[in-house]
């Protein structure tokens, strides 16, 4: 069975626990990346789409939550209330 079909979403919390990160990391990933075969590649390309929305839903979470404690959200029930109302009205 082929990497990308036994496939799940990493538990990126093992990473910390791992052996520790070298310096030239990246240069070592993409030496790493050039000798992986497609099929294997097709399985590092979906880990890394995992720690992208790992980290792009941190970003969010983060973002609204300051937008919360600046009051921004303070009227949001008012203004849904008033969305649905035009959108049924149209």
């Amino acid at each position: 069975m082929g990497l990308e079909k036994r496939w799940q979403a990493p538990n990126l919390s093992i990473v910390k626990a791992a052996q520790p990160i070298p310096k030239n990391l990246k240069q070592q990933l993409a030496q790493s990346l050039d000798s992986f075969e497609e099929s294997e590649l097709v399985f590092v390309h979906r880990v890394f789409l995992e720690v992208e929305k790992a980290r792009v839903w941190k970003r969010i979470g983060e973002t609204a939550e300051a937008d919360r404690v600046a009051g921004k959200w303070e009227d949001l029930d008012e203004v849904i209330r008033g969305v649905r109302a035009r959108l049924r009205a149209s």
